[in-house]
């Protein structure tokens, strides 16, 4: 299983980790809330079961909530070769949120469907990448917790100032070449404060 990295991770290797979430902030012209870097093995569950493991969350979230998951954007901005989004995940059956997604996307390297598929943001790019057959890797550079502030309890419907979980992640194609940088926070778990 990785590693998260380092409690003595610099500002600058923090901002790369942090960077698709980071880029959504700058845009509201706000700062992200505080982040505490943590081994996945200290991570409280049911987060540690959906987020400290090598595979796309997508089906991970679909067989822990037993429904199919949707997608929501939020925000997006297209180029000719890159995607950026922040997407709310949510649960088919009650339209709850399982997930915020701030994800940058190569789209260089996918076959043409894939590519609509993705930039048409109907369904989650884990979802795609497994409707598609696309091989792939997935390889979690970080874990942690995040406090929710406004922008983020609004979007997970978790009081302000709740703990929250996540991973930053990045899938590769096979030949290694990341194509996605992918900063996923879950809301709070029931029964949890």
């Amino acid at each position: 299983m990785p590693s998260p990295a380092s409690p003595a991770t610099t500002p600058h290797q923090l901002l790369d980790l942090f960077m698709p979430l980071a880029f959504f902030y700058a845009r509201q012209e706000t700062s992200m809330p505080q982040q505490v870097l943590i081994q996945g093995a200290t991570m409280p569950e049911p987060y540690q079961h959906l987020l400290v493991h090598e595979s796309d969350m997508t089906p991970r979230l679909r067989n822990f909530h037993g429904t199919e998951i949707g997608l929501r954007v939020v925000e997006r901005e297209v180029s000719e070769d890159f995607v950026m989004r922040l997407v709310v995940l949510f649960r088919q059956d009650n339209l709850q949120p399982v997930e915020i997604g701030a994800i940058g996307i190569q789209l260089a390297g996918f076959p043409e469907e894939t590519r609509a598929g993705i930039l048409a943001g109907t369904i989650p790019l884990g979802g795609l990448l497994e409707a598609h057959e696309i091989q792939h890797e997935s390889a979690p550079k970080a874990y942690f917790s995040i406090t929710a502030d406004a922008f983020l309890a609004e979007l997970l419907g978790a009081p302000i100032g709740t703990t929250l979980y996540g991973r930053c992640n990045a899938l590769s194609h096979t030949d290694g070449m990341i194509f996605a940088d992918i900063v996923e926070i879950l809301p709070l778990a029931h029964g949890q404060n």
